[in-house]
This record gives structure tokens, C-alpha cells and sequence, in this order.
């Protein structure tokens, strides 16, 4: 399922200000007793709460979470509102540390759909204290709508149990042993029977992913872009092995048939162009240095571009040709 974007902001600011430079309101002990007590006593919202690392994750069942046309419902995203709302004031006023909020939200009706929202606590910080605004504010923030990864898995291995006609005890102990682990990767996480699928999630794969959903929003957002490219996918993943550290982006996007007269190594240098200057903004931005180089790799052929970390900067205009950029081949 594609995802469909929707913005979803803290629209109490003024109350969520009176919680920076205050002391501690909520200790680390009480962090998913006070989230649940303060969704159940002002919202009326059933939570549950569930914590890895620096991460805490917060699972919304909805009645009304989608209409016909996949758009989350005005009633599903007030109540979304008021658990990140929750989320927010906790994370700012607690001795805990924690890095990254999740907001799990599902259809009670259709399980199988879920939203996932992932917010990182410095960026509501920031935005608080007006170090950004309110338009990237809300690029900062994950918000993805899809079929959980979960439900698909389990679905097609009971297939298979079914068609093997494995004794029933026999399903859940090696659906267990087997199917049931901690997500390896941002679009994994979900929830699904009763059971939490989270990880902690780290910096470097957050702006992998959010760098990915910027990209896609580029070629919609730019004129030229979305004039003469098509959009299909866009995916971003940081590699970390041995001393090599490095962000990939995997993009696919077509020259549409009203394209401007350019040869195809001109249009896939406008794709990279476009890429390489929405990794450098995102990074920059966060001032992240962890990484020695990018990729964007043109997933129709193989081939990337590659771009070490000091050369990135010379990618912040739109302008920018792609000197000092490599032509390498991937697998």
C-alpha cells in the first residue's frame, strides 16, 4: 500500500511551552504509567505504552482511523493529536532518556492497516524554541500509513502451515521461535495481536528515512521536477560495517512523456542532483557527521553516484553540477 501523506502537528503550542525549562514532572520510572493515566483521564483513550532502549512507542486502537479513500478521518486524527500531544509533554518533562517517540495507531475494523508516526524529542525541542519552523517541522516527523509487515508475514506462513497440515500446537512455538522478532529496520515496527514490534531507534536510520520521504516530496513540490519526472519510489537505508559508514538512497524516477529534450544521462543527473541536495539539507541540518560518503543509487540499471561527505556541501543549490561526484556500480 502506498502511503498517503498527512500532516499531523502539535496544535497546542502554548501548553506545550510551559513544559520546557521546567524540572522533571514525570521520573523514569512512572514514564509509561503517566503517558497511559494522562491519554485515559483528559482524552478518554485507551493506550498501551511499551519502551526499547531511548524509545518509547504508544499503541492507539481506533474505531474510525481511515475513510473509503485511505485518508485518516477528522475524529482518528484529533485523537492522533492528543497522543502525540501526550508524548510530547511526558518525553519534555521527565530524568528519562529518551530520544525518539512512536504513535502505532490502527483500525480495529481492518488490523491488518496501521499508521506509524516517529517524532524525535530534540526536534520538538527545537521547534519550541523557534530553531525551526513549523514547515520543517513537520518534513521532521515520520508519518507512514501501510499494511503491517507483521500481518503479512504471519498470513502467508499460516499458509504454508495450513498446506503442510502442521498440528495446530505445533504453530504458535514455531511462529515464535521463528517469525515473531525485534524489527530490524524503521518499516518493520508495528503492532500486531496484542504484541508490540519496536525497536530503538537510532538517528542515523530516522534521517535515512526521512530523507527518503523528502526526496519523494521533491519531485511532487519542484516544478521542474515534477513536470518531467515520475516519481516511483524512493528508499533510504544507513549502512554502518567494519570503518564504513554511509547513507543509500535507492531511487526510481522516470522521465515522463512530456520530458524536456535531454539525453537520459541528463534527466539521471537531475534525479542525483535533486537527491544529493535533499541528503545534504536533511544532514546538515541535523548536523550529522557519522558517515563517510552518500549513494543514490539508480535502481533500473545498477549504478550509483557517489559522494563523499566533504564534497556534499557542494550540493546545496539546485544548480549544483556533479563535480567531484563517482560513478560507481552496486550489487
Amino acid at each position: 500500500m502506498r502511503r498517503k501523506f498527512f500532516l499531523l502537528l502539535v496544535t497546542d503550542y502554548w501548553l506545550l511551552v510551559t513544559f520546557i525549562g521546567c524540572g522533571p514532572s514525570y521520573p523514569e520510572t512512572r514514564v509509561k504509567e503517566s503517558i497511559i493515566k494522562i491519554c485515559k483521564k483528559e482524552y478518554g483513550l485507551d493506550v498501551k505504552v511499551a519502551t526499547v532502549g531511548k524509545t518509547i512507542t504508544i499503541y492507539l486502537p481506533l474505531t474510525q482511523l481511515i475513510d473509503f479513500t485511505f485518508a485518516i478521518t477528522k475524529e482518528a486524527s484529533e485523537k492522533i493529536n492528543d497522543v502525540i500531544l501526550t508524548a510530547a509533554r511526558v518525553t519534555l518533562s521527565t530524568d528519562a532518556k529518551v530520544d525518539f517517540y512512536c504513535i502505532i495507531a490502527h483500525d480495529v475494523r481492518i488490523p491488518e492497516i496501521q499508521i506509524v508516526i516517529v517524532k524525535y524529542v530534540d526536534d520538538v525541542k527545537r521547534f519550541l524554541l523557534n530553531d525551526i519552523s513549523r514547515g520543517e517541522y513537520s518534513k521532521r516527523m515520520l508519518v507512514d500509513i501501510r499494511l503491517s509487515p507483521q500481518a503479512q508475514k504471519e498470513r502467508a506462513i499460516k499458509d504454508v502451515f495450513s498446506k503442510m497440515k502442521l498440528d495446530e500446537k505445533w504453530e504458535d512455538q514455531v511462529m515464535n521461535e521463528f517469525f515473531r522478532a525485534e524489527p530490524t529496520g524503521l518499516g518493520e515496527m508495528g503492532y500486531w495481536e496484542g504484541r508490540f514490534y519496536i525497536k530503538d531507534v537510532t538517528l542515523a536510520e530516522f534521517l535515512a528515512e526521512q530523507t527518503a520521504n523528502r526526496i519523494k516530496m521533491e519531485f511532487k513540490e519542484d516544478r521542474f521536477l515534477s513536470d518531467n519526472f515520475l516519481m516511483k519510489s524512493a528508499k533510504g537505508t544507513y549502512v554502518s560495517k567494519e570503518d564504513e559508514r554511509y547513507f543509500r538512497f535507492d531511487v526510481s524516477a522516470a522521465p515522463n512523456g512530456e520530458a524536456v529534450e535531454m539525453s537520459a544521462q541528463e534527466l539521471q543527473n537531475k534525479v542525483n542532483q535533486a537527491a544529493l541536495r535533499i541528503a545534504y539539507q536533511v544532514l546538515h541540518g541535523y548536523r550529522f557527521e557519522d558517515f563517510n560518503y552518500v549513494l543514490v543509487v539508480d535502481i533500473t540499471d545498477d549504478r550509483a553516484t557517489k559522494v563523499l561527505k566533504e564534497d556534499l556541501k557542494n550540493f546545496r543549490s539546485k544548480n549544483a553540477k556533479l563535480d567531484g561526484a563517482m560513478e560507481v556500480e552496486v550489487y
